[in-house]
């Protein structure tokens, strides 16, 4: 596993072109979904929601939202995901949450566990909520970069493009969502200029970005 591990994101890199007459196999795309719903989150609070685009013409719409560079992606990826964290989380939701672990673990709502979740999230103003709601998101994202990558999913994180528009371009405000990364998956074009035997692997080493305290 460790080597499997080490493998896969050696060999993996951001896929650049698409071939958009191979799509992605769907076995695959359903359990990197699978995964992401087993994603961590802080307090549990999972304050995310995940489209997954692959009618072209809405792929075309998302486009529209994205810087030029990335367009080609929304447009050729088999598959878009889009990353979008809520806009309103508070006492409703956090009772939500518990009421689930009550349903699953068997038990009472614990009370004192939502009123003190929901003293924390009141403690922040609307800024610093709308932030801490989008870094849950990356928590996800994460996830699903690395599953993509020991699924063998070819892929590409996309944060080039404007959340207002891609809002709009979803209808993403009536649905209490706002728009926070995108992942395209699909297959490689064989014109592909990122691949690694064009394009190796450029990473600082472990002794520059890592302090070990013993």
């Amino acid at each position: 596993m460790i080597n499997q591990l080490k493998t896969a994101l050696e060999q993996r890199y951001s896929t650049k072109q698409f071939d958009p007459a191979n799509p992605a196999p769907q076995d695959k795309i359903d359990t990197l979904l699978e995964t992401l719903c087993l994603a961590p989150t802080s307090i549990n609070s999972q304050p995310w929601h995940l489209f997954v685009v692959t009618n072209q013409a809405q792929k075309a719409r998302m486009a529209k939202a994205a810087w030029d560079a990335n367009k080609g992606k929304f447009q050729d990826a088999s598959h878009v995901l889009l990353f979008c964290a809520k806009t309103n989380f508070g006492k409703a939701e956090i009772r939500a949450i518990e009421e689930l672990v009550a349903q699953v673990r068997g038990g009472e709502v614990n009370e004192q566990r939502v009123e003190m979740m929901t003293n924390y999230v009141n403690s922040m103003s609307h800024e610093m909520r709308i932030e801490w709601l989008k870094r849950q998101v990356y928590l996800v994202f994460g996830q699903c970069m690395l599953s993509a990558a020991l699924l063998e999913l070819d892929s590409c994180p996309i944060e080039g493009f404007l959340p207002e528009q891609m809002d709009d371009a979803l209808e993403l405000h009536d649905k209490g969502l706002t728009s926070v990364v995108a992942v395209a998956i699909g297959q490689r074009s064989e014109d592909d200029f990122n691949t690694l035997d064009k394009a190796a692997k450029v990473r600082f080493p472990r002794e520059a970005m890592i302090t070990e305290l013993a």
